[in-house]
């Protein structure tokens, strides 16, 4: 099976040592930082950024997932 990456979908970072990831995606009024535990397969927590925040939205996703 191909993974497929949404449209949506800006960038991800894992960390697999601690089983999880974090994922920049866009949203009708700007971006959402999600972390998910991959382990449960769940979402922990979820930032909200305006338009014109892309890089504090990567940067806060690279910090949640510890990389």
């Amino acid at each position: 099976m191909q993974k497929t990456t949404p449209a949506n979908q800006v960038a991800t970072f894992t960390n697999p040592e601690l089983g999880i990831a974090s994922i920049v995606t866009t949203t009708r009024r700007g971006f959402a930082v999600t972390l998910l535990d991959t382990d449960a397969e769940q979402i922990v927590g979820t930032y909200i950024y305006p338009v014109a925040m892309l890089a504090q939205a990567i940067n806060k996703a690279k910090q949640l997932a510890n990389v």
